[in-house]
């Protein structure tokens, strides 16, 4: 087998890199993705996708998986409609964040400060001044659903947010966003896949309603809070 040799005295090449406080050329590209896709959504009247979503439990070792539809109007209101398991919800009204999970907690719901869902809102946190709120780094390219898609890392610049990381896997084509990973200071990792995603499409008349069912305790986490947790 031939072994490669090289002159005496030769010395390796340093690998590139940026410049101090200059991105890399991968990192600036995909800034523009991000902004491209904010965007996009900002720009978007409505919003209504199919979700899948696993919650990673690294201290349990445990996944709970679940799915059902999102839908988003505007930066004040987003849901999550729950096919498996069918009750619950997560609906944030403009006012407040209701969390509702009868299959994990029966008996409650959870009344929140509506910026407790900021590591599940994509338009109105991610994606709101993405370059400006956080250090963008670029990863690997993947299929997803058959669509090629660019991955992208998010590091809150500030600290004490509802995640420390987000990792996003923008649409080459489009800019949506095909796949969020959320990871929370816990160690708590929410993955969330979004499939026939649609701007602009018509959305329930209660998509953003919820009343808390007959006989349901009612944790009151917003009015405690003083109607706001840490960004």
């Amino acid at each position: 087998m031939p072994i490669a040799t090289r002159p005496a005295g030769a010395q390796d090449t340093p690998a590139k890199s940026a410049p101090p406080g200059r991105p890399l050329k991968a990192d600036s590209a995909a800034v523009l993705l991000v902004e491209r896709a904010a965007r996009a959504y900002q720009g978007a009247r409505t919003l209504r996708a199919e979700f899948t979503q696993t919650l990673s439990n690294p201290r349990t070792r445990t996944d709970l998986r679940s799915r059902g539809e999102f839908f988003q109007k505007g930066a004040q209101y987003f849901a999550f409609k729950f096919a498996q398991p069918p009750e619950d919800r997560i609906v944030s009204d403009g006012q407040v964040l209701w969390l509702y999970s009868p299959s994990t907690a029966k008996g409650q719901v959870f009344k929140m400060p509506r910026a407790a869902g900021a590591g599940m809102d994509i338009v109105a946190s991610v994606l709101k001044e993405p370059s400006r709120r956080y250090t963008v780094t670029a990863l690997a390219d993947s299929m997803i659903d058959g669509r090629s898609t660019r991955a992208v890392q998010l590091v809150p610049r500030a600290q004490g947010g509802m995640f420390v990381r987000a990792m996003l896997w923008l649409d080459v084509g489009n800019a949506l966003v095909r796949k969020v990973q959320f990871t929370e200071a816990s160690g708590l990792v929410r993955t969330l896949t979004f499939s026939n995603i649609r701007l602009g499409s018509t959305l329930p008349r209660d998509a953003f309603v919820f009343v808390p069912p007959a006989g349901v305790r009612v944790i009151d986490q917003a009015a405690m809070l003083g109607g706001s947790v840490p960004r």
